[in-house]
């Protein structure tokens, strides 16, 4: 915190300047340099710990692409967030390819996923550039709260009329055609009845192409198609566009959908969950290669996370919000006392919503 000195007599002023004066001419014995500081390593992390996320000091400069086109910049993103990560993960990565050490790096973030000890989390954080260390994390995936079963209609479901939805596809005759649409969660069923006709890979005649459609960091699925072990990413993707014929469940159910695994099972992991990001950004092929920007979604659903006040996914967010992806998260089912919204969901930048009474 910085202090504002104040106004001295002028005698003391000389005096002082005469004091300082006289000590530049006594000699001064040589002292060896300080070490240099060595970059927060988080109490998390223990001896027993075998995987851990390196972050960097250096931030990418994306301001510039808010004066581009919309169609422009994603790519403009992309290009300041690999450049930054590329310049400054250097020494790190340089010394874990030396070791042979198993990382993946992310630009998203400017971070690398390490496995490794304390020890080896130790000796990284001396060197230049790092800014932090911080455990592998897991998040939780967001519980649905208990309801009644309603009967299936061959119309509008009663979610739908509740936000008033439909009202608002009458009045702009837009139901989300043209859009794609994202989620970061357990997965999708992409075969699902009220989805697969909505899925982007879908390519019709049964064929499908999941190359920058669908993404599995973690490599849950047994197969490279999309899959979903928890059904909770299949329900929020139906709440997103789901619909079959005249049953609309989805607020959108004229747009696309794209997912990222980003939730193993039950739990997300912070590794996971920067590479979904990173995703829904620039998504890839199956292999995890040959990012493309202009593929990005235009929405992307976030329905996880954790205690509040936690700005660990800041960057992500702001990533997203300068390529021109519209940041949607859940904020908790805990009701509505103050403090009870959990992160990422209470980023001022992001749209949240959560469980209400009806």
């Amino acid at each position: 915190m910085s202090s504002s000195s104040r106004s001295r007599p002028k005698a003391l002023l000389a005096a002082l300047a005469g004091t300082v004066l006289t000590i530049g001419l006594i000699p001064v014995l040589a002292t060896p340099a300080a070490a240099a500081p060595s970059a927060a390593i988080s109490g998390e992390i223990t001896a027993e710990s075998t995987d851990f996320l390196v972050y960097l000091r250096d931030k990418a400069d994306l301001s510039p692409a808010k004066s581009l086109p919309r169609t422009q910049r994603a790519e403009q993103v992309y290009a300041e967030l690999t450049a930054t990560a590329e310049s400054s993960q250097q020494d790190v990565r340089a010394l874990l390819d030396e070791r042979k050490i198993a990382y993946k790096p992310f630009w998203i973030a400017n971070a690398i996923w390490v496995h490794g000890d304390k020890a080896l989390a130790e000796e990284l954080a001396k060197l230049d550039g790092v800014a932090s260390i911080e455990p592998n994390r897991a998040h939780a995936l967001e519980k649905p709260t208990a309801g009644q079963v309603e009967a299936t209609v061959d119309a509008v479901e009663w979610n739908i009329a509740n936000i008033r939805a439909n009202e608002v596809w009458t009045a702009y005759a837009d139901r989300g055609a043209g859009i794609v649409v994202a989620n970061i969660d357990s997965g999708v069923q992409y075969t699902h009845p009220a989805l697969v006709d909505k899925y982007r890979g879908n390519l019709g005649g049964g064929t499908f192409d999941h190359n920058y459609n669908w993404f599995d960091p973690a490599g849950i699925c047994s197969t490279p198609a999309p899959c979903d072990n928890n059904n909770h990413g299949t329900h929020t993707m139906g709440t997103m566009v789901g619909g079959e014929g005249a049953n609309l469940i989805g607020v959108a159910p004229d747009a696309k959908w794209i997912a990222a695994k980003g939730c193993e099972v039950n739990t997300c992991s912070d590794a996971s969950l920067l590479a979904a990001g990173q995703w829904v950004l620039a998504p890839t092929d199956l292999n995890g290669a040959n990012p493309r920007p202009d593929l990005h979604p235009d929405v992307v659903n976030n329905s996880w996370g954790g205690d509040p006040g936690d700005p660990w996914y800041g960057p992500t967010v702001d990533a997203w919000i300068a390529a021109g992806i519209f940041p949607a998260f859940s904020n908790g089912n805990d009701g509505p006392a103050c403090g009870s919204a959990g992160s990422p969901g209470d980023n001022p930048q992001v749209y949240s919503a959560g469980a209400y009474d009806i």
